[in-house]
């Protein structure tokens, strides 16, 4: 009985992907085939049709085929669905009597299936697998075959059309998350998902080492214009790699799967960024190439504020000193980066496929400061009340140079054999990723009128290596459910060497980090409405590190079983409810193992801690989703509570903030958000969500909670004769951290856009916070200083960002081709167990 409670209890806090389900949000079924009445509500019954639709030539499954369900009688569509990505697709509720079904997919002919009858007698009519043969007709020029909706809800993750936001043109990827539903950029650029900045971010479903530095600099090098769509999946399977407390974003780029020659090139000049990019893919009977490559560079201004507040005590008199230190001073940023990728696809036969990829990224960052400081220093009086009037004790001058090079490639193999049976496959996959990173940092002190005083020069040089492979298979097994199962390794190898000054201060080290892991996968129907998914992930990590000083070298190993398990049930035909239970585990990457000591400011020293442990999250969700008519509707509460959570901590010393990492907090999170799309009229959509959460945070040294939420709108509309507009806007509440608090902001763009030369070109004019010169962000410290842990410390930053911006960009499309069957889908390694890094610069 207590199993049996306790299974009950683990399936009501789910909520993922179930396969043999309708999607609930996916696109709306196309138009009804011609000579057929217009739909109307389908009387409710017990019936349930099903089946598989396949390539008639390859026997692979068509993902998204429509599916509409015409009453014989009289012609009139009472029910549609779309497949799923394994082909499969579901009409429940069916009320008795005789049906004509209606398959249709681009490239393909149109296949009707006519007398399906759903009697007392019979409620079930399977299909099993039923063909669609390619329609090999060429198009003579790149058309629009479809039109998506800016967000879709795919049941399993809610997907941002990256794409169809024309606000995104001439930008960057950093500018595509500020619009992504659930995620939130802070004031450093670092990406948050339901107030979880442990974030994996994969590029077309594969890690890249860039990502292990600072996520903010690796979103600057990616063009928005090579985004195709942006995918937020919050509760992953077993099947996934253990994502830590809030989920993954895969960031998809742009590739032609179509027959012939295509490509596309922008140019894009502005005041705050300008970037130039081209894309080229080739798809020749079973041999495809696929090219894209680009440039970016961006400038910004900025100024700072700063007072920070710190008591000392004389070691030998015991006497209290208040010491407050003012600078104010402002900043230029200037960074350059440049990317290239190729991709190569060639198909065996029809059950063998292989493609390999490269994807280099290299890029420049650099950072010049110039600050006025001034100091004071003022006694406890005799009868401690306070402290007498403070006295002048130090004015400089301080200007800062920080200097960042960084050159990632990442190279993949992957094959793919598909067996006779459908939906029967085996993937095996394998990625080298490497990322090298150096940074320089150069502080001059200068005296007000005078020469200078000081000069610290600090250098460090960083190498991320991971190697990884991987084994999928996927078998069918009866009734309709699929078991899954795999393995992989990921070897990762972590260097860093530091000078300070020019000296070696034996700051070097290495970490390796091996992780072995397998899964298991298993779903099947309950009954007709409800749906059950399972399933569990074992993953053994072994750690060592080894310093410049052998004392410190330690080697540690432990091993996670993660179970996941997901309930669904369908309340009506266009109604879902689901609920997750899912364990995580999350290792540190780079940025927080590194020990550097890098000066990211005047008075600010950030580095890692080789000795962290992993993160482990108990996370549960419980979400509804419906459409109707042109509207989707997604609402989903969770709660995540993570132990040996991983919190910044900082400290003052010598009127200098040091900060570094350590598993001090246990974190808890309850909230819930709230997304949808509409089309009040045709050429009219508005996209929005709202994010609601309470952070709760605990540590032996500190605590803090509070409510939190941020709020993103887009809209668009279509005037006709090729011109076009759209807004998007957001703000976020400000941030709770364990010893302070980050300012709110918010941000605006707007957008107007003309298509030239038959819609193979456009020309379009964005607008970035328009109507603000720059923002504000006030932020707030506290803390117990470590060397004497009962006296206090504040700092208070405010910051100034220029943001204001304007950027033209210019479009060209061009090429030819021919459809020949669905593209195949591609599996691709996901590594999103690990920790990421935030921003390394002062932006």
């Amino acid at each position: 009985m207590k199993k049996l409670l306790l299974l009950t209890m683990l399936s009501c806090a789910t909520s993922a992907p179930l396969w043999a389900q309708n999607p609930v949000n996916a696109p709306r079924p196309q138009a009804a085939p011609a000579g057929a009445a217009p739909a109307v509500q389908a009387p409710q019954g017990a019936g349930r049709i099903t089946g598989t639709v396949v390539d008639a030539e390859s026997s692979k499954p068509v993902e998204y085929a429509t599916i509409a369900l015409i009453n014989a009688a009289n012609g009139k569509t009472v029910d549609g669905t779309v497949t799923d990505d394994k082909g499969r697709f579901t009409l429940a509720r069916v009320a008795n009597g005789t049906y004509t079904l209606h398959i249709s997919f681009i490239g393909y002919e149109t296949r009707e299936l006519k007398q399906i009858t759903i009697s007392a007698a019979d409620q079930t009519a399977n299909l099993n697998r039923v063909t669609l043969t390619p329609a090999h007709t060429k198009l003579q020029e790149v058309t629009v075959v479809g039109e998506k909706p800016l967000i879709e809800d795919k049941v399993d993750r809610l997907v941002y059309n990256a794409e169809k936001d024309i606000t995104n043109t001439g930008g960057t990827a950093a500018d595509v998350m500020q619009k992504v539903p659930s995620v939130a950029l802070d004031q450093d650029g670092n990406i948050q998902l339901r107030g979880s900045s442990n974030v994996r971010v994969l590029i077309n479903g594969k890690p890249s080492t860039v990502m292990a530095g600072s996520v903010a600099d690796a979103l600057k090098q990616i063009p928005a214009d090579v985004i195709k769509n942006v995918e937020v999946i919050t509760s992953p399977s077993a099947k996934y790699d253990a994502e830590g407390t809030a989920g993954i974003v895969n960031i998809v780029t742009k590739k032609n799967a179509l027959q012939g020659v295509t490509g596309s090139t922008t140019l894009t000049a502005g005041t705050r960024a300008s970037n130039g990019n081209a894309n080229l893919s080739m798809k020749q009977g079973k041999f495809g190439v696929s090219l894209n490559a680009g440039v970016n560079r961006f400038y910004s201004k900025g100024a700072m504020n700063l007072t920070q507040v710190n008591q000392n005590q004389d070691d030998e008199t015991k006497e209290i000193f208040q010491n407050t230190l003012y600078q104010l001073g402002t900043s230029a940023v200037d960074g350059m980066f440049g990317f290239g990728q190729l991709s190569l696809d060639y198909d065996i036969n029809e059950k063998n496929t292989v493609s390999a990829g490269i994807r280099v990224n290299s890029g420049s960052f650099k950072m010049r400061s110039h600050q006025n400081a001034t100091f004071y220093e003022a006694a406890q009086n005799e009868a401690q009340t306070g402290f007498v009037e403070p006295s002048l004790l130090d004015e400089y001058k301080l200007s800062m140079k920080n200097d960042n090079q960084r050159l990632s490639m990442d190279l993949n193999l992957d094959y793919t054999h598909q067996f006779k049976k459908p939906q029967q496959e085996l993937t095996l996959l394998a990625l080298y990723s490497q990322t090298e990173q150096d940074n320089t940092v150069n502080q001059s002190r200068f005296e007000l009128e005078g020469p200078l005083r000081s000069l610290t020069l600090n250098e460090n040089e960083g190498l991320n290596k991971e190697l990884t492979f991987q084994a999928d298979y996927a078998h069918p097994m009866p009734k309709n459910t699929l078991l899954e199962v795999g393995a992989k390794g990921i070897l990762r190898d972590v260097s860093s060497a530091s000078l300070y000054n020019g000296l070696d201060l034996n700051g070097d080290f290495s970490y390796d980090q091996n992780v072995l892991a397998s899964y298991l996968s298993y779903g099947f129907n309950l009954n007709k409405k409800t749906a059950l998914k399972f399933g569990g992930r074992y993953e053994y990590t072994d750690v060592a590190g080894d310093f410049a000083n052998p004392a410190q070298d330690f080697t540690t190993n432990y091993d996670n079983f993660i179970p996941n398990i997901t309930l669904a049930y369908d309340l009506k035909p266009n109604v879902k409810l689901r609920t997750t239970f899912t364990q995580r585990i999350q290792r540190p990457q780079l940025f927080f193992l590194n020990p550097y000591r890098q000066q990211q400011g005047p008075n600010l020293v950030v580095y890692g801690n080789p000795r962290l442990d992993a993160e482990l999250t108990d996370a549960y969700e419980l979400n509804y989703s419906t459409f109707f008519k042109t509207t989707s509707l997604n609402v989903s509460a969770y709660m995540r509570i993570t132990d040996n959570a991983i919190e910044s901590v900082s400290d003052v010393i010598n009127d200098t903030t040091f900060v570094t990492f350590n598993n001090i907090a246990k974190n808890k999170t309850y909230g819930m958000s709230f997304s949808g799309s509409t089309k009040p009229i045709p050429a009219w959509n508005v996209n929005g969500n709202v994010n609601v959460y309470f952070v709760d945070l605990n540590s032996p040294t500190a605590s803090n909670s509070g409510w939190m939420y941020n709020i993103n709108l887009s809209s668009g509309y279509t005037f006709g004769k090729g011109y076009s507009a759209q807004f998007s806007g957001g703000f976020n509440s400000p941030r709770v951290t364990l010893q302070g608090k980050f300012s709110s902001f918010s941000y605006h763009n707007l957008a107007i856009r003309k298509e030239l030369f038959e819609k193979k070109g456009a020309l379009s004019l964005g607008m970035d916070n328009p109507f603000r010169q720059a923002l504000k962000f006030d932020n707030r410290l506290e803390g117990k200083n470590q060397a004497a842990p009962y006296l206090p410390f504040s700092t208070r930053t405010l910051v100034t960002q220029y943001n204001r911006g304007f950027r033209l960009t210019f479009e060209y499309r061009f090429g030819k081709m021919q459809q020949q069957g669905p593209p195949r889908r591609k599996k691709s390694i996901r590594n999103d167990d690990a920790k990421q890094g935030e921003s390394n610069g002062v932006q």
